[in-house]
């Protein structure tokens, strides 16, 4: 029985990340906590698999679309973490339990987003939240310190129901006015920008029809804002950007990418931030050849700064393990070079602003954010390609993570999508525009430029050092005690 009801708390906190459900969360993990309460360890280890298992293999579905074996690979290895609470004896008795749980779920949820293959931190317990009051302590302590707090609350619902402890309302009043105070940043200095969502048609298995569709889709949605902005129908953007992939036909070689892209630059008064695969053709000693997923700064002087994608996606982008997987899934013959990654944040000057650039699921790992804030970004952009998993829940994850960053960091936030989700989102995470999927669309407005810096962005981990310090001395405590 415990072990059922383990799997249905797993499945109510994955219910948790759809819009306003975030109160699951805490119902969810507060049932995971009774059923792990005061029994021995070997049924820890169960119920705690079963509540991981249930949470991912709802939560990430999505990724089936790439074949049920790359599901069931990825709900594992976002399982394999939660084995930790095997570790850790539940005892709601304690005077341990009203923060021990918590320290154990930052601590895992840390290791989740850093490991294996740079981790993955699709489904951190404070991305479902977005919706509810303790959001705002992202502005404090990042993602780690919110998934604390959701996990604090459990504890409290615990204590309320099972022993009438009305004194844990307290910790209850702490959180919320921590929350509450939090004030969002303004500026009086803002920046017009614009993002091109030209659509992925399917054309057959024709590779080179389709790649020449979605830059035509592209060229021809720019044109389309060009226009406006002609007719005075829209504000002038400093910037226009295309999403990741907004050419798949390399720009940075003579031929109808470069040639149409510098025509669209030359009739606009703004440049154009181009989503590309481009060629590096290893020409150095110290270089690699291969594809590089890059953001290149077109202005009407042609192709300037680049950024390219840092952390790449695991058998998406590369194959971990390649002389080995290979001969077993086929599929990886698709997969016929590894994408080469950049070094360093992407931040352009455009007129003097400061805009980070980061592609696609990059924006869900809250070091590489910090990084680009850090290296000056006022603003964010977000490149993003989710066509592959259209009609998914998994664009609209990606959104919402998009608007936890912004939360987290005050920084506004243009994405733009291939296929969709684009949107315009503020320093305060509410969405100016949004698209929908699968249509040819622009996301035009204003967003402000922030200088100062959150401080999560400031101390990033400070949250994960006290964690683990904590469990360290209260394991010590335990193990002490029963040694005597």
């Amino acid at each position: 029985m415990r072990i059922f009801l383990s799997a249905i708390a797993g499945a109510i906190v994955a219910w948790s990340f759809y819009p306003s459900h975030w109160w699951a969360a805490i119902f969810g993990i507060a049932l995971l906590l009774t059923c792990l309460d005061s029994i021995p360890r070997s049924s820890r280890i169960k119920q705690s698999l079963a509540f991981a298992l249930s949470l991912f293999a709802f939560h990430v579905h999505w990724v089936s679309v790439l074949g049920y074996d790359a599901w069931v690979g990825l709900v594992v290895l976002c399982a394999l973490p939660w084995l930790l609470f095997g570790m850790l004896p539940i005892d709601s008795k304690s005077k341990w339990f009203y923060f021990q749980p918590a320290a154990l779920v930052i601590v895992l949820e840390a290791i989740r987003a850093n490991w294996p293959w740079g981790g993955s931190p699709w489904g951190l317990i404070a991305y479902s939240q977005l919706d509810g009051p303790l959001v705002a302590l992202a502005t404090l302590g990042g993602q780690a310190l919110v998934s604390g707090a959701v996990v604090v609350c459990a504890v409290i619902l615990i204590k309320l129901v099972r022993f009438r402890s009305f004194s844990t309302l307290l910790i209850l009043l702490v959180i919320t006015v921590s929350a509450s105070a939090v004030n969002f940043q303004t500026s009086y200095e803002t920046i017009q920008l614009a993002a091109i969502q030209g659509n992925v048609p399917r054309i057959g298995n024709d590779l080179s029809t389709q790649r020449t569709a979605v830059l035509r889709n592209h060229i021809s949605t720019t044109e389309s804002l060009l226009s406006e902005i002609e007719s005075g129908k829209t504000t002038t953007p400093a910037l226009i950007v295309w999403p990741e992939s907004g050419t798949d036909i390399d720009p940075l070689v003579p031929g109808i990418a470069a040639s149409e892209i510098s025509r669209l630059v030359a009739k606009s008064d703004a440049p154009i931030l181009i989503g590309a695969t481009t060629w590096n053709s290893g020409t150095s000693a110290t270089s690699d050849s291969g594809p590089t997923n890059s953001g290149i700064l077109w202005t009407k002087a042609g192709p300037g700064p680049i950024y390219t994608k840092n952390h790449l996606v695991p058998f998406g982008e590369y194959v971990p393990l390649r002389g080995v997987l290979a001969k077993w899934i086929s599929r990886f013959d698709q997969i016929p070079n590894d994408f080469l990654p950049g070094e360093g944040p992407g931040v352009f000057s455009v007129d003097g602003d400061k805009i980070g650039d980061v592609i696609c699921f990059e924006v869900a790992y809250a070091n590489h954010i910090y990084n680009t804030v850090t290296a000056g970004a006022q603003v964010m952009v977000v490149q993003t390609n989710n066509a592959t998993f259209g009609n998914t829940t998994q664009p609209e994850q990606q959104f919402a993570i998009t608007r936890f960053r912004a939360i987290e960091t005050q920084r506004a936030f243009l994405v733009a999508s291939t296929s969709g989700i684009s949107g315009l989102i503020q320093n305060d995470g509410t969405v100016s525009m949004r698209t929908q999927q699968f249509e040819s669309a622009i996301v035009s407005g204003e967003a402000p430029l922030i200088n100062e810096k959150t401080f999560s962005t400031k101390h990033p981990y400070w949250v994960v050092v006290v964690s683990l310090m904590y469990l360290f001395f209260t394991t010590r405590k335990l193990w002490l005690r029963k040694g005597k």
